[in-house]
């Protein structure tokens, strides 16, 4: 089963470059990773784009669409092992309050920001694919995958790395925004 993993669309405000870039592989499924709209009359527009692309669509709900009152789902686990979410939770407070840490942090170290972020969203027994932090890259102490953003890039965030995700059997593999394999990541089988 393959799965196209889709984080921090924020359509219309989207690299609709990337977007088509990543709709153009054979899924199975496309799992929107939160803050899929800024408007919220712009979801049914966005999952037409998408849905061409594969016979399900999932939407995992971000801050965005709480603070729209759009449904979805708090995470996804498509497998055992597995499981996806938008990664809001792990906010310090207030949005802007951990956006304000975060910049101030990246100027200190990335990996320590990241890192944090990571350790308040790892699962045991489970390999956490996330959005909000609009970076792609991997914590193996916590295995948290950041698979990036599709949205053009604001001041206002910390990060504005382009990314996306794809489940493919036992890996998911990070795509950068050319559509280059960033890291390919073995889904950890459960403990029984």
């Amino acid at each position: 089963m393959r799965i196209l993993v889709l984080p921090d669309v924020h359509y219309p405000a989207t690299r609709l470059d990337v977007l088509e870039l990543a709709l153009s592989g054979d899924y199975d499924e496309v799992v929107l990773l939160g803050d899929a709209v800024d408007e919220r009359g712009r979801l049914a527009d966005l999952m037409g784009l998408v849905g061409r692309s594969a016979g399900r669509v999932t939407l995992v709900r971000g801050d965005n669409e709480e603070r729209m009152g759009i449904g979805g789902l708090e995470s996804y686990e498509p497998r055992r092992g597995l499981v996806l979410v938008h990664g809001h939770s792990a906010n310090l407070g207030s949005e802007g309050f951990t956006k304000l840490l975060a910049r101030v942090g990246r100027r200190i170290s990335r990996g320590l920001v990241l890192g944090f972020y990571a350790a308040r969203l790892s699962r045991r027994d489970a390999l956490v694919v996330a959005g909000h932090a609009h970076a792609v890259g991997y914590s193996r102490r916590f295995r948290v995958a950041f698979a990036g953003s599709l949205s053009l890039p604001s001041p206002s965030r910390p990060f504005n790395e382009v990314g996306y995700a794809v489940i493919d059997g036992d890996e998911v593999i990070l795509f950068s925004g050319d559509g280059r394999q960033a890291l390919a990541i073995s889904i950890p089988r459960p403990s029984l």
